[in-house]
Parts: C-alpha cells; sequence; structure tokens
C-alpha cells in the first residue's frame, strides 16, 4: 500500500543532466530531502565536490549535493518519490534496476521528453504509482556540474495518474513553486505532454539533421516552412486522439520556437555524442498514432528515419 508523507519528502532524482540538475536545485532550495543519482562516476565527484550550479536563463547554485553513483545505493534511503530524469530511451533500464529495489511504497516520476513515457513505469509498479510532469525549460550541461538553462517558458506541469498520488503531486508542485520554478497541476496532462511532444518533433530533428541551432533552422524561410508543415501534421495526429491544444495552437508553437534563441536541442548532441535519440518518443510516436487512425504522416515518418540513419551511421 502506497503512503503519503505528510513531512519532509526524501526525493530521489535519477539524471543529473540539465533537467535533473534543474530540479535537484530548486528541491534542495525549497527544504526537501534529494539524493542525487548518476552513472557518470566523475559528474558525480565533482558534484559531491563542488554543488550543483545553473546558469543563464535560470542562475542558483547549491554548495552541497548528496550523489550517488547507482540507483541501488537509493535503497539506503526512506524515498518517497524518484523522478527519473534520463533521456527516454534509458526509461526502460532505469524502471528494471528500480524494480530491484522496489519497497512497494515510493512514487515515480516520469520527467521525460515524449509520448506514453509513463506507460514503462507503470506496466512495473502500477498506475497508482505514477505520476508524469512536463518540463518546460531546457539547456546543456556546460561542465559536470554546471547546467546552461537555454530558457524557460512556465510553468511545467506535474500530475498523478490516479488518485492515489495527487497528493504526492500538490506537494512537489508547491516545493517547486516555493521556490521559483513554477509549476502547475493541469486538468489532463495529455494534452501538455503532446503539445511539448509537437514542439519537440516539429524542430529537434530538423536541428539533428542539419546540425543547426533552432534560431538557424527557425531564421531560415525553407526550414521555417518545414517547421510549420510538420506542426499541422502531427496536430491533425493530435485531434484524431482528442487531444486540446487549443485553437491558436500553431501561432504559439510557432512564438515559442523562435524564443529558443541558439539553442542546441539535446536529441543533436545526443547524435554529436553517440547516443541514442528520443525520436522514436518525438516524431516516431506521432508517426505511431497515425497509423492508429490510418492517418498518414509522411514529415514525422522522413525525419524519423533520416535521424535513424544518423544514429546508425555517425560521422
Amino acid at each position: 500500500m502506497v503512503e503519503n508523507k505528510i513531512d519532509q519528502l526524501c526525493i530521489g532524482i535519477i539524471g543529473m543532466g540539465p533537467v535533473g540538475s534543474t530540479l535537484a536545485v530548486h528541491l534542495i532550495e525549497a527544504g526537501a530531502d534529494v539524493k542525487c543519482c548518476d552513472i557518470d562516476p566523475q559528474k558525480v565527484d565533482k558534484m559531491k565536490k563542488s554543488g550543483i550550479h545553473l546558469k543563464h536563463a535560470i542562475t542558483k547554485s547549491i554548495e552541497h549535493a548528496e550523489v550517488c553513483y547507482s540507483i541501488q545505493e537509493l535503497a539506503m534511503y526512506d524515498i518517497d518519490i524518484v523522478i527519473i530524469a534520463t533521456k527516454a530511451p534509458s526509461l526502460t533500464h532505469v524502471v528494471n534496476h528500480l524494480k530491484e529495489i522496489d519497497d512497494s511504497k515510493f512514487f515515480i516520476l516520469c520527467a521525460q521528453n515524449g509520448i506514453d513515457n509513463e506507460t514503462i513505469p507503470s506496466s512495473v509498479f502500477g498506475e497508482e504509482r505514477v505520476l508524469r510532469m512536463v518540463i518546460n525549460y531546457a539547456g546543456n550541461m556546460s561542465n559536470k556540474n554546471t547546467a546552461h538553462v537555454s530558457f524557460f517558458n512556465p510553468p511545467n506541469y506535474i500530475a498523478a495518474l490516479l488518485p492515489l498520488g495527487e497528493d504526492m503531486a500538490k506537494q512537489l508542485c508547491a516545493l517547486f513553486n516555493l521556490s521559483g520554478l513554477e509549476s502547475e497541476i493541469p486538468e489532463d496532462i495529455q494534452d501538455y505532454v503532446w503539445e511539448k511532444a509537437i514542439l519537440n518533433a516539429a524542430l529537434s530533428a530538423i536541428c539533428s539533421i542539419t546540425r543547426r541551432t533552432m534560431k538557424d533552422v527557425m531564421d531560415f524561410p525553407q526550414t521555417l516552412e518545414l517547421v510549420e508543415a510538420i506542426i499541422d501534421e502531427s496536430v491533425r495526429v493530435a485531434e484524431m486522439e482528442s487531444i486540446d491544444l487549443g485553437k491558436k495552437f500553431r501561432r504559439f508553437c510557432i512564438r515559442y520556437l523562435k524564443n529558443a534563441g541558439h539553442h542546441r536541442p539535446s536529441m543533436l548532441t545526443d547524435l554529436e555524442n553517440g547516443r541514442r535519440t528520443e525520436i522514436d518518443w518525438l516524431n516516431g510516436k506521432i508517426v505511431d498514432y497515425g497509423k492508429k487512425h490510418y492517418l498518414p504522416t509522411p514529415l514525422n515518418q522522413s525525419v524519423t528515419a533520416l535521424v535513424h540513419m544518423l544514429e546508425y551511421s555517425p560521422e
């Protein structure tokens, strides 16, 4: 039986990239007992010694962080909730390791980009223990313990999948707002999951294929037209899933993406570093849902294929 605690939350964060680092700094600032975790021993050593630092769009630092070298180490603590802040391709691997230390009490929050991420932990731990978060900031790691936050378009969104997790969602939301990381609990988080996925799908793959920044792509008329066409194609699929994106969603997307500046999306940095990308959880998922509704998605299908070719044929 899962029980919510009303005292100080003990929160595990797996994956100390820009997403996990930003969450950790704000949760620690708000008074939570945070246990971070990363598989990069140099990153762990650096964070243990010198803390975690955020710069640019968000400027904050903590001088001390408790950081583990493995998920198994989290079993030493009485964890209330584990936030999975790794990339989507690592999600199954992380869930399998969490299963090994499962005490049937802690909640799991998915904080990755992509559609349907929450179904992976739900299949292992049950929907009643799973929450979903939509992150509306982005950045890259400047060094092992410093995240360059390129932009934050508030708010972030947090929601439980079932009523049992609603109190935990409220506690997390309160902690983030207390420390200035504006967050909300929406009526239907899937609307925002799809909104963020479409934003990422519209631009990340093009940046990755062309090796250009978001501003480069948005400033070039022909690639801007391609971005708009991918948005339109993706919206048609979302509408078949009864996702409410609002009447001015296209305008919102273009304004949002143009404000990103010279940000290099994580899909591009993943390709450059020989890592699997999140393409299957973004454009690939839109293709899958298009097939479900017999709706062609040639643009999403094309960029998915091209990114896969780059994944398997690195320069």
